[in-house]
């Protein structure tokens, strides 16, 4: 009966989701839409794997960005494969790297740390943004004193996501700033008023050093900001998956250990 079900399932596909699910060597990358049926395309190539190889059901890893998304795979295997869909590992990207952590604490020595709450998070940002000395380009005296706690969370976050320095966005910014003068938005095309072609729009250019002055300016609070985490014995689930990189990229065995436990 499985089978009839994946059968029945793969015969609904188009040729191009039939060569997602086909193609079970090597990488594939499917590029596509919301409800076009990425999720299903997996759950299919995962019973053609299962099938069609000897791999076993515990041998195969997959992972999403959401908890309803795992669950949602989960459910989609059920009706492909039956209870071997139980023993497919399954997990978000962060529950993946604390599993990882939690069964290799000896590497990791962060088991005096603890999760830190989004109340936390927003609560150490503001005594962040206290410590900012007069001249501080995100220091705010009216309005909303912590109008840039939002915007240095986001930075933060992606700081750690996409695996940044901070010297590499500050070289990045200085390049920036250095081409600024030449990039057509910032020059008049013809006489316009007092201005002559070619030009520069002053006022927009000063406008743009001045957001770049406040980028740089929060980036530099990234390593304090990591710091104070540390003393309050606090970590955030991108510090979780940067960890676990960091592991995979300096102990060899264990990344060795998960590269033949999830081929």
């Amino acid at each position: 009966m499985l089978l009839s079900t994946y059968q029945n399932e793969y015969t609904k596909l188009n040729p191009a989701q039939k060569e997602a699910v086909d193609t079970i060597e090597g990488p594939v990358m499917v590029i596509a839409g919301p409800g076009t049926g990425k999720t299903q395309i997996l759950a299919i190539r995962i019973g053609k794997i299962l099938l069609e190889t000897d791999t076993l059901p515990q041998n195969i890893l997959c992972m999403t960005y959401t908890d309803s998304g795992a669950v949602a795979m989960r459910k989609r295997l059920l009706k492909m494969i039956g209870p071997d869909a139980y023993k497919v590992n399954i997990h978000t990207y962060h529950s993946f790297c604390n599993q990882v952590i939690q069964d290799n604490l000896a590497y990791f020595e962060k088991n005096s740390l603890e999760p830190i709450s989004d109340l936390e998070s927003i609560a150490l940002l503001r005594e962040l943004i206290d410590q900012f000395p007069k001249n501080h380009p995100l220091k705010r005296y009216r309005s909303d004193v912590y109008f840039e706690t939002k915007n240095l969370r986001q930075l933060f976050s992606s700081i750690k996501r996409e695996g940044w320095t901070t010297d590499l966005i500050l070289d990045a910014i200085q390049a920036y700033l250095k081409d600024l003068p030449t990039r057509d938005e910032y020059i008049y095309k013809r006489k316009t008023g007092q201005f002559n072609a070619g030009d520069l729009k002053m006022e927009l250019l000063n406008a743009e050093k001045d957001k770049m002055a406040k980028l740089e300016a929060a980036v530099k609070e990234f390593e304090q900001f990591q710091k104070m985490m540390q003393d309050h014995k606090r970590y955030d689930f991108d510090d979780m998956i940067n960890w676990v990189i960091g592991v995979f990229k300096n102990n060899r065995q264990i990344l060795a250990q998960y590269q033949e436990q999830f081929q």
